[in-house]
């Protein structure tokens, strides 16, 4: 019997991490101890394991991901018997093996002795949903399974790491036989959250569809006398909606919720209101929409997506909550990209605002006006403001704000652009910025309310 460490660091994680719980169903199987941990854990440390499995997620979240093997290394006998994967390690590999001396393992667990010598295809196990109740952290949502009934996309856009992740589009396994499996092994559950990443485009949506309602998860169908939710989590295309306004009366036989579409772009926003409006005359109520910024759009791009969602959610009687997802490369490990059309300084001031409404935006007409403004030069004007002045604006004692506010209203459009720049140069040098504010000339008394300590 061998022991076998399973490690999720301590980076913000909604969803149970899948690789790790079907690693734990394959270690189980063959009579393995298998203990799962999130981030450091002294007491796991201190004892030797035969294995270690290491997650990663997002690529900017790779030096924790490193530092976290870095700290296990002494729990093994060979370092390469810390075992590294998921979606970082599998677009990044190269900068996990020069950080650490581990095993890598890219891609999904799709082919035999991926893991090991003798291992199975394991990306078709179910998941071991039991080891979760070990841990403290708690996941989002609970008592759901986690299914994919297809793998890929159609598109291959070139901001997402779908296509280097999933190149192929097909259809992955049946629901029934996923389901089935874990309620043989843990038991009926709840909810019901799908993580294809585009569902509706595949040929089959009818069957998957049928599928879900089979299972108990029909409109209004409810399972412990509570509704039973399906979440297709990654998102339904609304190009596909626009153009096949039957697949709405389909997905409406089952208890979807929330409807989830995406408005990247302003490209797709002919496509974006139909699906809204279709979706809405076909009773959905509930719309969490993501929202990309950060890539080829514009800060009045993105004001006037927030503009649309608030006119559409008054149109239909309906809730569209936004939210926004800033653009980082996939091979990014600081999450300090600015796209050339944006400034450090505007994302800087779109972070602070979400953070009082948990990264979501309602669509209340005087909640949306209040924190991003009227018009584009008021939410301009607000994501220019230092933190403080944005955190607390309801504040009326802050004389501070509009002290800064008069300065800021004297400044050409030119000089606003320039204190931006000044702004992304200090914000990149911090160890020069005393410097650097001593010879910043007319732009030092405004730059004091954002480095007060200077």
């Amino acid at each position: 019997m061998r022991r076998i460490l399973l490690v999720e660091p301590d980076y913000r994680s909604k969803f149970p991490p899948l690789g790790l719980m079907r690693i734990a169903t394959y270690h189980k199987a063959q009579g393995d101890a298998v203990t799962f941990v999130r981030g450091r854990d002294a007491n796991q440390r201190s004892r030797r394991w035969h294995r270690i499995y290491v997650a990663s997620l997002f690529t900017w979240e790779l030096p924790r991901t490193v530092k976290t093997v870095h700290y296990y290394r002494q729990s093994v006998s060979n370092p390469m018997d810390i075992v590294v994967g998921g979606i970082g390690a599998t677009l990044m590999p190269d900068y996990v093996r020069n950080s650490a001396d581990c095993t890598v393992v890219t891609g999904l667990l799709d082919s035999r002795n991926k893991l090991e010598r003798g291992s199975p295809i394991l990306e078709c196990e179910v998941p071991d949903y039991s080891m979760l109740d070990r841990v403290e952290f708690r996941y989002s949502p609970t008592d759901a399974y986690f299914l994919k009934a297809t793998k890929g996309c159609v598109h291959k856009c070139k901001f997402c790491a779908v296509p280097k992740l999933e190149p192929d589009y097909k259809r992955y396994r049946h629901l029934r036989s996923q389901v089935n499996q874990t309620v043989l092994r843990h038991g009926e559950l709840q909810h019901m959250v799908l993580l294809d990443n585009n569902v509706l485009a595949h040929p089959d949506i009818g069957l998957i569809v049928n599928q879900i309602r089979d299972l108990g998860f029909g409109y209004g169908a409810k399972h412990n006398d509570r509704l039973r939710y399906v979440d297709f989590n990654q998102g339904i295309d609304a190009r596909i909606i626009a153009q096949n306004p039957a697949v709405v009366r389909l997905i409406s036989s089952i208890n979807l919720s929330p409807a989830r579409l995406a408005f990247d772009t302003m490209r797709v926003e002919d496509s974006y209101r139909r699906g809204v409006e279709l979706m809405a005359q076909a009773g959905f109520r509930d719309f969490t929409n993501y929202m990309l910024y950060n890539y080829t759009d514009t800060p009045e791009d993105f004001h006037t997506r927030l503009q649309v969602n608030m006119e559409l959610a008054e149109t239909y009687g309906v809730s569209i909550t936004g939210f926004p997802m800033r653009y980082v490369p996939i091979d990014d490990v600081s999450r300090r990209y600015v796209s050339p059309r944006w400034k450090w300084r505007y994302l800087r001031g779109i972070r602070c605002i979400l953070l009082a409404t948990r990264g979501l935006v309602g669509t209340n007409p005087d909640f949306v006006q209040g924190a991003f403004g009227r018009t584009y030069e008021e939410f301009i004007e607000i994501v220019s403001m230092p933190d403080r002045y944005i955190i607390f604006r309801s504040d009326n004692k802050d004389h501070g704000a509009h002290a800064w506010r008069r300065q800021y209203r004297k400044l050409g459009a030119s000089e606003r652009l320039e204190l931006m720049d000044i702004l992304d140069e200090l914000n990149r040098r911090p160890r020069e910025r005393g410097r650097l504010m001593r010879e910043s000339g007319r732009y030092r008394a405004i730059l004091r309310h954002y480095y007060p300590a200077h």
